[in-house]
Parts: C-alpha cells; sequence; structure tokens
C-alpha cells in the first residue's frame, strides 16, 4: 500500500480553537477508491501566484492526515494531476475568471488578479472526463491591520520533516492586532521564509552540462561511470536563488471568548534559523469563513482525538467541493477566499548563537557540498540556473533588501 503524505499548500494554519500550537499525533487514514483533491485559495494580494490544485489519488491510498499540515494531501510525485481541466473562478455570481494550467494540475488566475472584501468567489471544475464540480460560495471577509509584533529566538525550536526531524532552534513572531466588537470573526495566519541558496544543481555520479553558454542555460547531470556511485558533485547558481520555506505549522483562531478585545503576543510562526544569512520572512494575517474555519477545525479535532483506542476510527474529511451530478461523492481539500494583511521582515542572524553563513545546502542534504575541480575532466566548471519551483525562485521576493 502507498503511503501518501499530507502536503503544505498555500494556507498553513495550526488549528487550535483559542491558541496557535498544539500536540497533534499522525492519523493513518485507509480508502480504497481514488479521491478528487482541490486546493485554493483566492487572496487581495496582486503579486502573490493565485492557483487552484487539482489531483487524483491512486486506489489503495493511505493518508497521512497531520504532522502539522493544513490538510490531506499528497505529495505530486505521488498523486496523479488532472490536466485539460477547465477552471473557472465566479465573482459576485457574474464576473467569470478563466483559469491558465501553468504545469500539470496547476491552475494559475491571470497576472495580477486580486480578490476584494465584501465580494463572494466560487470555483467552477469541468474534468476532461466529463465530471462536473463546483465549491460553496466564499465571501471575502475583511481582516484587522496588524499593530505591532515582535521576535524571540527560541533555542529548543521545533522538528520538521524537511530538515530530517532534527530539532532546530527558530525566531518566533508574535502578533498584536485588534479584534472588531460587534461581529464574529475566524483568522488564520501563514508565513513563508526566503532564504538565500548558493548550490543549485546537484550531480550523482555525474557532471553537470549546461545546453549553451548562457548563464540562464538550462542544462542537466550527465552520468560519468568513471566515478563512484555515491559521488556527488555540486554546482553553484549562476545568478541569484532563494529557497522558500513555508511555515508548516496550521494556525486558525477564532475570537467567541474575546470579542473586541486586543489580541497581544498571539505566537503565529515559528521560523527555522537555518544558517547566519538575513532571510525575509512574510507573515499574513488573513479572515477565514465560518465554512472554512469549521473545515480546518474538524482535522484539528481528527488529529488531537486521535491519540487513543477509544477514538473514533479517522476518514478522510469532505471539503466545500461537490460533484454536481453525485453531491455524496467525497472531494478533499478545500477552496476558500480570505483577505490579507501582511508584515515583510529582513531576519537577521547576527545575534544568533551558532549558525554558520551559506549554510543552507548543508542544512538541506545532510552533507556538505562538493565541487567538481576544474582541470580533472575540463578547465572551466559550469554554474547552474535558479530553476522556480514550489521551493524555489531567481525572483527576488518583494521587499528583498540586497546588502543585508
Amino acid at each position: 500500500m502507498k503511503l501518501i503524505r499530507p502536503k503544505m499548500l498555500v494556507l498553513p494554519f495550526v488549528i487550535f480553537f483559542f491558541l496557535s500550537c498544539v500536540e497533534t499525533y499522525d492519523v493513518n487514514i485507509q480508502a480504497s477508491k481514488k479521491y478528487l483533491i482541490v486546493e485554493g485559495t483566492i487572496t487581495n494580494v496582486g503579486d502573490q501566484r493565485q492557483f487552484v490544485k487539482v489531483f487524483e489519488t491512486d486506489d489503495q491510498t493511505e493518508f497521512l492526515s497531520t504532522e502539522f499540515t493544513n490538510t490531506i494531501f499528497t505529495l505530486d510525485s505521488e498523486a496523479n494531476p488532472i490536466s485539460g481541466a477547465e477552471v473557472i473562478i465566479i465573482e459576485n455570481s457574474t464576473t467569470r475568471f478563466q483559469l491558465t494550467e501553468q504545469e500539470p494540475g496547476y491552475y494559475e488566475m491571470p497576472n495580477g488578479f486580486f480578490a476584494a472584501v465584501g465580494h463572494t468567489y466560487q470555483l467552477i471544475l469541468n474534468l476532461p472526463d466529463g465530471r462536473v464540480y463546483e465549491s460553496s460560495v466564499e465571501e471575502m471577509l475583511a481582516v484587522p491591520d496588524i499593530e505591532d509584533y515582535e521576535i524571540r529566538l527560541n533555542q529548543k525550536g521545533i522538528q520538521t520533516p524537511r530538515l530530517y526531524n532534527i530539532p532546530t532552534p527558530t525566531q518566533d513572531f508574535y502578533l498584536d492586532f485588534e479584534d472588531p466588537e460587534d461581529e464574529q470573526n475566524f483568522y488564520s495566519w501563514t508565513w513563508v521564509n526566503y532564504e538565500i541558496q548558493k548550490y543549485c544543481e546537484s550531480c550523482r555520479q555525474g557532471r553537470y552540462y549546461p545546453d549553451d553558454e548562457t548563464a540562464s542555460s538550462d542544462g542537466s547531470c550527465q552520468i560519468d561511470e568513471s566515478l563512484f556511485p555515491n559521488n556527488y558533485y555540486d554546482y553553484e547558481c549562476s545568478a541569484f536563488c532563494w529557497e522558500i520555506f513555508p511555515g508548516e505549522d496550521i494556525q486558525i483562531f477564532s475570537d467567541v471568548f474575546t470579542n473586541g478585545q486586543l489580541q497581544s503576543k498571539k505566537l503565529v510562526a515559528q521560523v527555522p534559523v537555518l544558517q547566519k544569512n538575513t532571510s525575509l520572512v512574510v507573515i499574513q494575517q488573513r479572515s477565514l469563513t465560518p465554512t472554512a474555519f469549521r473545515y480546518f477545525k474538524l482535522l484539528e479535532d481528527q488529529s488531537v482525538n486521535s491519540g487513543s483506542l477509544a477514538d473514533t476510527p479517522p476518514a478522510p474529511i469532505k471539503g466545500n467541493v461537490l460533484n454536481t451530478a453525485q453531491p455524496e461523492e467525497l472531494v478533499l481539500g478545500f477552496f476558500s477566499a480570505s483577505a490579507v494583511k501582511e508584515i515583510r521582515h529582513m531576519l537577521s542572524r547576527e545575534d544568533v548563537p551558532g549558525v554558520i553563513p551559506d549554510n543552507l545546502f548543508a542544512i538541506l542534504n545532510n552533507r556538505d557540498p562538493v565541487l567538481e575541480s576544474e582541470g580533472d575532466v575540463r578547465n572551466l566548471i559550469p554554474m547552474a540556473p535558479c530553476r522556480a519551483s514550489e521551493t524555489r525562485t531567481p525572483i527576488a521576493p518583494r521587499n528583498w533588501q540586497f546588502g543585508q
């Protein structure tokens, strides 16, 4: 049976009703049929990539529903992206936006699109095999400003699968915001950390060769049988490159008992200290609809309560996307609309003890980089381009300050 692990997406939340972090358990969910998975969030941030992911699981799938992620999802390499679908967002029941498939399973909104507070949004999905799906209508609710924030060093830190579950110190962000009076509000927080990456290609038992001599040239690793099977050569980036670290914790909050009060020193992000270099941290405070909050609260309940034999066996949780011809079909994931207030902070590590400059490669790969030596086979060692992906970008993130 294939083990499919959840993937952190655009909405990383630590689900807890009043507070931030909870102790979660890995919840294994067995399935004997295919499931459609639809995920996407519409925001009012114009320069943020906004897309909908459409994937389908294999038969006989085993899900892992927690691990500090916001949903039951799969690794792209272990699920099947659905290509050729027609994906439409309808604003206020009238205006239609056609999404474009940028890569298999990823359907992106037009460049520069941003949603508006008070407007409603609905997802319509027409699959190539004729199946038609639609989401509930989600209203974009207002979200208050972030009044202030502070950063504290946490030497105990966190453990995360991407960092081999090794305890890693963090710099923790605490926010202040004023909850509006006379209305019920639901919130979520997401964060992303951009770290400078110095190495853009690794070849096992091989060498990297660019397609041509330009700095932006793509290329590939070519096997060299004279090298040992476990020999690695790593190649420096030909231009600036940023590694992207989305938060893996899940955070939501309801003001049911604190309506209209100042929310002070709320822990919303624990950013791992990976290297001495300065990084850029983007923290977003988002609004949630009651429907979205209930969905994530169910996930929280399932992950926290699945710790004893007396608990109800976990099962995949139905989102807000329905098959119009078969409403009883279980569709995973959630389509939502969230207003955003954000802070962008260039995060210094100068006062953090024990961290090493330019150490990101070693942290991510659990080994130091190995450079090919000039003159052994060739006199000029090429550099590799920074290929854009979900975890890497060659484009400087907004508000990045060079020279810091």
